[in-house]
C-alpha cells in the first residue's frame, strides 16, 4: 500500500501541475506541445519516457484487484503501450496530435488531467 500511495503522490503533482501550466499559459503549452510531438526526437524521448514509467509501476505495482489501487496498474501498463505505440507507430500519432491541440478538446484534457489529479491525489495524501 506504500508503493500505492508514493506512485499516487506522484501521478498527482505531476497531473495537477500539467493542468495548472496549461489553464494558465494555454497558448504558450499549445505551441511547444505543438513543436515537440512534431520533432522526431520528441517523440522517441516521450515514448522511451513513457515505457520506462510504465515498466517501472509495473515491476512494483502489479495489484489487481477491486481497490483504489488498481488504478496505478492500470496506469502503468497504459503508460507502457503508449510508449510502445509512440516507437513503433510514430505517424500514427499525427492523428492524435492534431485531435488533442485543437482549442476546443484541450479542454476536455484538461478536465481528464484535473480528474486524474484529483484521484490520485485524493488517494496519496488525504486517504
Amino acid at each position: 500500500m506504500e508503493t500505492s500511495v508514493l506512485i499516487s503522490k506522484i501521478l498527482s503533482i505531476i497531473y495537477l501541475s500539467f493542468f495548472t501550466g496549461v489553464l494558465l499559459s494555454r497558448s504558450y503549452y499549445r505551441d511547444v506541445l505543438s513543436k515537440w510531438v512534431d520533432d522526431p526526437t520528441g517523440r522517441i524521448l516521450g515514448g522511451t519516457m513513457a515505457i520506462l514509467l510504465g515498466c517501472i509501476i509495473i515491476e512494483i505495482h502489479n495489484y489487481w484487484g477491486v481497490q483504489w489501487t488498481v488504478a496505478v496498474t492500470l496506469f502503468g501498463w497504459l503508460s507502457l503501450f503508449k510508449g510502445i505505440a509512440l516507437i513503433v507507430f510514430p505517424q500514427a500519432f499525427n492523428t492524435y496530435k492534431i485531435t488533442i491541440l485543437k482549442a476546443e478538446n484541450l479542454r476536455y484534457f484538461l478536465v481528464l488531467a484535473l480528474i486524474l489529479g484529483l484521484f490520485f491525489g485524493y488517494f496519496g495524501f488525504f486517504y
